[in-house]
């Protein structure tokens, strides 16, 4: 399993059956700024469509770029502010915060939630400023909420091991703006007010803020690219089950270390489409705006195809749910005051 920078490197698909629209699989590939996304694409910069011609595709970027956060390495994405508070529900990639985030080394990290009230912020969220105009300066705070477990095995190597069900975070933003140019800023107890963010269809705000994805449906893939460090997107197609599976069998006969990793359906959907490192975390979306899961994996780019592995938010939810069944009852009303209402 190869992924650095903050993403996913290493799933090599040769079906012969399924091809990028377009593209040839450079870094810099880009499609016309006036392309209807009603098909699978190259990777494009988001500014490019928002300040190009039109098409479907610019409807499509502004009412979604809001949910992509710059974090410090990588990507993250928004899902949702309602919260009872206003602030912001964060989901990311755990392979992006860096090892040891959740305990030490080889070592077992036990699935937790917790009540981000109690938890020191981090400075390292850059949220896409109010008017649209791009990630802000300032840094907002990431306040710990929910892990998954991850075994021991796969807790180390700069948590490049993990598996999509191990890959995935919840987090708390609020409405702190910190400057991080120069020394780390202190960072106050969690702010119960109204995180400001780029929201034109109220996306975050309006039930539902998330949905699940069929085979053949078009999600918009969002993120920011090592490389360019701008916001970057790409139109992917949902494999369907026995496509995703039969994927996977195609890596193992080519010997790509990813045909080691069985589809997880319940966990992950695997997305005929394009991203490159430092995306991890970024949000697919539908075409309706809602967040439909988080980007872990994805493929070395042969012939202009390439896949991406997204960790669905239907599982992150039934996890969130599971877990806060097991608890006291007065910590869980603290943490549901942070989560979406019931």
């Amino acid at each position: 399993m190869r992924k650095f920078g903050g993403v996913m490197v290493g799933l090599l698909l040769l079906s012969a059956t399924i091809f990028l629209a377009c593209g040839d699989g450079r870094a810099d590939s880009t499609v016309p700024t006036a392309v209807a996304c009603d098909d699978v694409t190259a990777l494009f910069a988001v500014e490019e469509v928002l300040d190009g011609a039109g098409g479907s595709c610019r409807e499509w970027v502004d009412s979604s770029l809001g949910r992509a956060v710059r974090g410090s390495t990588s990507s993250a994405s928004i899902w949702s502010r309602r919260s009872e508070h206003g602030t912001a529900l964060v989901v990311g990639a755990v392979h992006t915060l860096g090892q040891g985030w959740f305990g030490p080394a080889d070592t077992t990290v036990v699935e937790s939630i917790v009540n981000p009230e109690d938890q020191t912020g981090v400075p390292r969220l850059f949220l896409i400023r109010q008017d649209g105009s791009g990630p802000d300066a300032l840094a907002s705070p990431w306040f710990g909420l929910y892990n998954p477990t991850i075994a021991a095995e796969r807790n180390n190597n700069l948590m490049q091991n993990l598996l999509p069900r191990e890959d995935f975070y919840v987090a708390v933003a609020d409405s702190q703006k910190l400057d991080v140019s120069g020394l780390q800023p202190l960072v106050e107890p969690i702010v119960k007010a109204e995180v400001p963010l780029y929201d034109p269809a109220a996306t975050t705000t309006t039930v539902p803020t998330w949905a699940d994805a069929a085979g053949g449906d078009l999600l918009l893939l969002l993120g920011y690219p090592n490389e360019t460090g701008v916001l970057t997107a790409s139109v992917g197609r949902v494999l369907s089950h026995d496509e995703a599976t039969q994927a996977v069998a195609t890596l193992a006969d080519l010997g790509d270390e990813e045909g080691n990793i069985p589809y997880d359906a319940e966990v992950e959907m695997i997305i005929q489409g394009e991203s490159r490192a430092g995306m991890s975390g970024g949000p697919a979306v539908d075409e309706d705006g809602r967040l439909v899961g988080i980007l872990v994996r994805a493929t070395d780019v042969h012939d202009g195809v390439q896949y991406v592995r997204v960790v669905r938010m239907s599982y992150i939810v039934s996890r969130l749910a599971a877990v806060l069944e097991g608890i006291d009852s007065q910590t869980r009303q603290a943490i549901q005051r942070y989560l979406e209402p019931e």
